[in-house]
Formats: C-alpha cells, sequence, structure tokens
C-alpha cells in the first residue's frame, strides 16, 4: 500500500527514467498531472518490486485478450487498484491475482445498482440490512467481485453475477467464471473496503511503502489483516 501524497517531488526526480519507452509515450495521454504522478508511481513501484523478486530477467509486458497487463515470462503475477490517493499493489509467484480498492466516497443508489449487476441472494441481503449499512455493504460486495475478476482476467466484462457471494454463509463463492478455487480476503479501509483474491490458496503479507516507496511502518490510524 501507498499513499501518493506521501512522496515528494524529490522522492519522485528520476521516476520516468525508469520507465521504458512504451511506458514514457503513454504518459502523454494523461491532462491531469495528477493521474501522471499516480500512473508513474504505479508503474515504477511495480517495476521495483519484480525486480526485485526476479533478478536480472528483463521485464518484459503483454496484454491478455481482455486488456490485463502481465509478464510475458510469466516468472510473477501482479495486479493494481488505486482510489483517492491510494494505490494498492498485489504480487504473486505462483498464480494470477487481483487486489481492488473501492473508497465508496461517491453517492451511488446502492440497491438500485444491487438489483441490476448483483445476483438476487446478495441484493435481497443488502437490502436487509438497516439503511446505514447498506453502503459499505454494497462496497464490499464490489471490491470482493472486481479483486476475483481482475485475478481470473475477464473483468467486468466477465459478469458480476457470474460470482455469487454468500454472505450469511461466512462469504462463501459460488463461482460460475471457472473452475479454479479463489482464496479472498478484505478488509475495511478509510471509507471503504480492500479486496484481494487468488487462484488457490496463498500466504498474505501486506506491506506499507513510504514516499520512497520502500517498505515502511503502518500508518497509526490504520489496522490491516488481510
Amino acid at each position: 500500500m501507498l499513499n501518493i501524497c506521501s512522496v515528494s517531488a524529490a522522492d519522485a526526480s528520476g521516476w520516468e527514467e525508469e520507465l521504458d519507452p512504451h511506458e514514457r509515450q503513454q504518459l502523454g495521454v494523461f491532462n491531469s498531472e495528477t493521474r501522471r504522478r499516480q500512473w508513474t508511481a504505479a508503474r515504477v513501484l511495480l517495476r521495483r518490486q519484480l525486480q526485485a523478486r526476479l533478478p536480472g530477467e528483463a521485464l518484459e509486458f503483454i496484454q491478455q485478450p481482455h486488456g490485463k497487463p502481465v509478464l510475458a515470462s510469466g516468472h510473477a503475477h501482479f495486479n493494481l487498484s488505486h482510489s483517492g490517493d491510494w494505490l494498492a499493489l498485489a504480487l504473486c509467484r505462483e498464480a494470477p491475482v487481483g487486489i481492488d480498492l473501492e473508497f465508496g466516497q461517491r453517492q451511488r443508489q446502492v440497491l438500485v445498482l444491487a438489483r441490476r449487476f448483483f445476483a438476487p441472494v446478495e441484493s435481497n441481503w443488502l437490502a436487509g440490512l438497516k439503511e446505514r449499512e447498506q453502503a459499505a455493504g454494497f462496497f464490499r460486495l464490489w471490491a470482493r467481485k472486481e479483486a476475483v475478476l481482475k485475478a481470473h482476467g475477464g473483468g467486468l466484462s466477465a459478469g458480476l453475477d457470474k460470482m455469487v457471494f454468500h454472505p450469511d454463509q461466512q462469504w462463501r463463492l459460488d463461482n460460475q467464471l471457472d473452475e479454479h478455487d479463489y482464496q479472498i480476503s478484505d478488509t475495511p479501509f478509510m471509507s471503504g473496503w480492500l479486496a484481494l483474491a487468488s487462484q488457490g490458496e496463498h500466504q498474505v503479507n501486506q506491506h506499507w511503502l513510504d514516499g520512497r516507496l520502500e517498505i515502511g511502518t503502518p500508518p497509526p490510524h490504520l489496522a490491516i489483516n488481510l
């Protein structure tokens, strides 16, 4: 986890030099300096973490049919998510992984959206919550679903309704996407949820990064256990 606001101009100096020519060209699509900085931080963080785990390997990225970027060698799997000023990176050596960070800061008609995009068992569970709990419940479901879809590789086009969670059964997943078993964990984060999914079971270690993209200590007001 990285808070982009913790990155100083001095910390970020030289970041663009770590990008390959194609990545530097992609920076031109961003009109917002904030988005440009977020994207650059994500790519530099990803490159540094992969190089630390795969020393000496030339990092080449390709896109899967639905647009998910992957490492061409297949020697490691990764996924990125950002919301507000926060950036989350998930890495796994053995299997595809997906991560989603949802702050839930925008006002939404959550029951209307749930009935449109979620399975009936999920939207009915959400409708049964107290009104003040419905937004948090919606974003928890959404984060879990998107994390699985990102691990799967199909993205939202694969269908939010193809994975059905049963919140009243310890969040059991009825997977209609593929034949894989997914390990899913989530935790409240700020005003929303952080969800992580991987194909198969793996040990999860979480690290907080400082403005130099080095492992630091968690903020004192946050506790995350994935």
